[in-house]
């Protein structure tokens, strides 16, 4: 006699099946993990030109890394991974997009200016004297003047105090801000 499962009685699991999905498993995160790593490695060592070039020009950095997170944000490119931010092109984009009416921008602004000078070193050392300087001015500032010196920052990026790489990023910005409200 040919005895049949009883519907909702367990049936017998074939042996074996717990350690074969637990290896599956293990064989794929350390896939997802090492294609992660060659990523890594192939996006810091595939083009050391332009590694360098960035770390040496924090302006050129500025450009391409404000340029590449505006499109990056867009509804059309969301299948894009969004690029992580340089934090003199985040600064720079606050300063010049920022409204100063705000009760926090000058708290804020002096918040941006501490993390450059005091997390960043390397990237502030690099940037124009007149830049560290407004930057450092603007740190050591009383809460009731760093409205100010953050509209002063603005406006030198703005004239090019800081160079005309700077000045051209902070037009670009500025423009971009029109087009969007338009």
């Amino acid at each position: 006699m040919d005895m049949l499962p009883i519907p909702g009685t367990p049936t017998q699991r074939p042996k074996g099946r717990k350690a074969r999905t637990a290896v599956v498993g293990l064989v794929a995160a350390g896939l997802l993990l090492g294609g992660g790593v060659i990523a890594a490695n192939a996006a810091t060592s595939s083009n050391p030109g332009t590694t360098a070039a960035a770390t040496s020009q924090p302006a050129a950095a500025v450009a391409t890394t404000a340029s590449a997170t505006a499109s990056a944000g867009s509804a059309s490119t969301a299948a894009k991974a969004p690029l992580a931010r340089h934090p003199l092109a985040t600064a720079l984009r606050f300063f010049v997009n920022g409204d100063s009416s705000k009760p926090n921008f000058g708290t804020r602004a002096a918040k941006i200016a501490t993390f450059i000078l005091d997390k960043r070193p390397k990237l502030a050392a690099k940037l124009p004297a007149a830049l560290q300087s407004d930057l450092k001015a603007l740190k050591d500032a009383a809460p009731a003047d760093q409205v100010a010196k953050a509209k002063a920052i603005r406006d030198n990026a703005l004239n090019g105090t800081y160079g005309a790489k700077i000045q051209a990023q902070a037009q670009r910005i500025e423009q971009r801000k029109a087009n969007n409200k338009a």
